[in-house]
């Protein structure tokens, strides 16, 4: 079978990189073909994720094989790198293959932070380890397909949203675009796998373990990107209170949006506008009860739901931070910018029970 979109990957080795490539083993039109590193030159595949064993031969390269990459008719490079690190490779990578004779076959598609803020100083405030890069920063469209489906599928370079920024968007936009402005008050709750794979004193395993703690209350870098994709970056309508959890899991996302209605506004249905802002979008799944970890975990689903008593309105969204909230996003957003259908290679349920 023709397989017309070749892959690379910048920084193969970490928990995003790895649930890239598990999810593009079922993937029916794209093949793998050069993965980087910077401190696993030379080991195989099986070696760095051992999960993925039998099912690639590659091994991991110092520099990406870009005449490979653009052989098919679509050439996609995701960066897994870190903050700080992605923007500047990136940046570099697009300079050189602009002299390549098959240039218009590449497609970037960022996983850090690096190119999400599109206002110089929000990024130096949240990203201060990362340059702003003015000129390729507009390059990139803000990769949520289900907010900005036809520009991703005219992009060249997409800025992977964040996890928990998906889902308190998610959670968000049908209340914001259906002209709700009033304060709202975001609870999300992220497993420690969204902390990456290099070890660290919170998300260590007898740290984490029986524990509960907020982490960044009011400061975390998700928030103005929450701001940015509901059209007011800088809290001028949208007020918008944001503080993550840390949850005793590996996976998953829950984020809790509390919002109260204008008194006498009897215009807004909620539970309508929720079920016509995602009536053309696959991975949202609106649920009467609670959604949870378990039926998402995983997947590419978001599963949301909406409860409302009176005024008060409170939306639930739980993903799986590594799929929908990272690689699954990835590869929609991939699929979009290569002309194929968005749930290609990623129509698949949950791992439940986890």
């Amino acid at each position: 079978m023709s397989r017309p979109i070749r892959i690379g990957i910048l920084g193969a080795s970490g928990y995003g990189a790895g649930e890239l490539l598990r999810l593009l083993t079922q993937h029916p039109a794209a093949e793998v073909v050069s993965l980087t590193t910077t401190s696993q030159v030379g080991r195989p595949v099986a070696q760095v994720h051992p999960h993925l064993r039998g099912f690639y031969d590659l091994r991991l390269a110092e520099a990406l094989d870009l005449d490979a990459l653009l052989a098919a008719d679509c050439g996609v490079v995701f960066s897994a790198l870190p903050h700080g690190a992605s923007g500047p490779t990136l940046d570099g990578l697009l300079r050189a293959a602009g002299t390549h004779r098959r240039r218009e076959r590449l497609r970037v598609i960022d996983l850090s932070g690096d190119f999400r803020l599109a206002e110089a100083d929000l990024h130096a405030r949240h990203y201060p380890h990362s340059p702003f890069l003015p000129d390729r920063r507009r390059e990139f469209v803000y990769g949520l397909p289900e907010l900005h489906r036809d520009r991703i599928r005219a992009a060249r370079c997409v800025a992977n949203p964040g996890c928990l920024a998906t889902a308190a968007i998610l959670a968000a936009a049908p209340l914001v675009t259906a002209h709700f402005r009033g304060p709202l008050a975001i609870d999300a709750k992220t497993g420690s796998s969204g902390s990456g794979r290099e070890l660290k004193e919170t998300t260590h395993h007898p740290t984490r373990h029986a524990d509960f703690r907020a982490y960044k209350p009011l400061a975390h870098q998700h928030e103005p990107e929450v701001l940015q994709a509901l059209g007011d970056p800088h809290g001028a309508r949208v007020q918008v209170s944001f503080v993550a959890h840390s949850l005793d899991a590996a996976r998953g996302v829950f984020a809790t949006l509390h919002a109260t209605l204008p008194p006498g506004d009897s215009a807004l249905d909620p539970a309508a506008a929720f079920r016509a802002f995602y009536a053309a979008s696959p991975f949202v799944r609106l649920v009467e009860d609670s959604p949870t970890l378990q039926n998402v975990v995983g997947s590419n689903f978001c599963d949301v739901a909406v409860a409302v008593r009176g005024r008060q309105v409170v939306v639930m969204a739980a993903l799986d931070n590594l799929v929908k909230g990272m690689a699954g996003t990835a590869l929609q957003n991939m699929n979009l910018m290569c002309g194929l259908e968005e749930t290609t290679g990623l129509w698949a349920p949950s791992f439940r029970p986890v």
